[in-house]
């Protein structure tokens, strides 16, 4: 392979447009004979003939020299580029950064930030990747992803830096017909026995019989799924009770019939939503930026879901 360096391509292009070495080597400020030995050597790397020599006129471009000049501009264009994208870079205003999201928060959350983010970080190409809890901390550890947004559940806080984006408190589910659909609020206790539909996700399913054993209740398992929307389905359609922490904007579910949400007065703390990164992996402003951004759209403005505003931290 013939290495031509952008040098040369620089000398070729002033002698081109020039006619002359002089002349060349006044247009790229540097000496006559360093321009003539690139000339000659650019020569003899690709056997080409790249100028006639018209001795008193100058040098005049060849067939060859003309076809050359148009691999040698679009090189140069190249190397404006890439200067530009280097500067980029080494600014933090290009790349591509490695987004996970726990798949029950992405519908409530990621088309958000997604709409948002490139009108603050234009350069950065956003990576994602929707996966369950467990899946994004082992992949957080592995360095396959530089962030996660998930919940705050079986973090390792001194593997991972943590920070909160907002809250969501626990609610109850139920089936229109139900016995507690018209109370504004209830006792997790009143569902002791009741047959439940578990919203069945790793961790997520930890957190929810973590629940019912602190309050001493049995509910009844029925049916369990890794999907909210499966979840809410199953509850609409009389199959039991559940619990869960987003609430859709709609009680109606994906199969036209309905749930109806109440609160609970037990003093449940709210599941927090995180967005993490792992405290060994490599330093990456880009990260830094887009986590600033991310806690900053819940701290500005009302979110189209019922959360909480990020936690002070």
């Amino acid at each position: 392979m013939v290495e031509i360096t952008l040098k040369q391509c620089r000398y070729f292009r002033a002698v081109a447009q020039t006619g002359g070495i002089a002349s060349a080597a006044q247009l790229v400020s540097i000496s006559q004979p360093a321009v003539a030995q690139a000339i000659a050597k650019l020569e003899t790397q690709t056997g080409l003939v790249l100028f006639r020599r018209l001795h008193a006129r100058g040098m005049e471009l060849t067939a060859q020299g003309v076809e050359f000049l148009r691999y040698a501009e679009q090189m140069l264009v190249y190397a404006d580029k890439m200067d530009v994208a280097v500067a980029d870079i080494a600014a933090h205003r290009m790349g591509t950064l490695r987004l996970g999201c726990f798949q029950s928060i992405a519908p409530f959350y990621l088309s958000h930030i997604l709409s948002v983010f490139p009108r603050h970080m234009p350069g950065v190409v956003l990576d994602v990747d929707e996966l369950l809890q467990e899946d994004l901390i082992v992949a957080l550890g592995r360095n396959e992803i530089d962030l996660a947004i998930l919940y705050d559940l079986g973090i390792d806080d001194t593997l991972f830096r943590i920070r909160p984006l907002a809250t969501a408190d626990l609610y109850l589910i139920v089936p229109p017909n139900h016995r507690l659909s018209k109370r504004a609020s209830v006792s997790i206790r009143e569902i002791d026995g009741e047959e439940f539909v578990l919203f069945d996700a790793p961790q997520s399913r930890d957190y929810f019989l973590s629940i019912f054993s602190e309050f001493d209740i049995a509910p009844k398992i029925t049916f369990r799924s890794s999907s909210i929307e499966s979840v809410r389905c199953n509850v609409a359609n009389g199959l039991g009770v559940s619990l869960l922490s987003m609430k859709p904007a709609d009680n109606k579910t994906y199969d036209g019939g309905r749930v109806v949400p109440i609160k609970l007065s037990d003093a449940i703390p709210p599941m927090r939503i995180v967005i993490a990164s792992h405290m060994a992996a490599p330093e990456n402003l880009l990260a830094d930026r887009f986590t600033g951004i991310c806690r900053s759209l819940f701290q500005d403005r009302e979110m189209p879901w019922d959360v909480a505003r990020p936690e002070a931290k």
